[in-house]
């Protein structure tokens, strides 16, 4: 149990993939050089998402770039199930 209650496991990294069991999301993001790419097949794959300091922060343009979002031990954690680059 995490110290507080609104931080849920939402995905887990294998081999640079990051899955989830939420469909809209699962197997279609990667990360590469710490930048998250996605969704595979998309015209335009650069999610404008980056990892630092095992936090994800995004998208780059915006006027706060603190998604809330973090990565331990190969899983994502965050204040939602929905990953917020998908």
């Amino acid at each position: 149990m995490t110290r507080n209650a609104n931080i849920v496991p939402v995905a887990w990294i294998q081999d640079g993939w990051i899955y989830s069991s939420q469909a809209e999301q699962h197997g279609k993001f990667w990360i590469d050089d710490n930048r998250i790419w996605g969704p595979d097949g998309a015209l335009d794959m650069d999610t404008r998402y980056w990892i630092a300091g095992g936090w994800i922060w995004g998208p780059a343009d915006a006027p706060d770039v603190n998604t809330g979002f973090y990565i331990v031990g190969g899983w994502v954690y965050g204040p939602g199930f929905k990953l917020p680059f998908a």
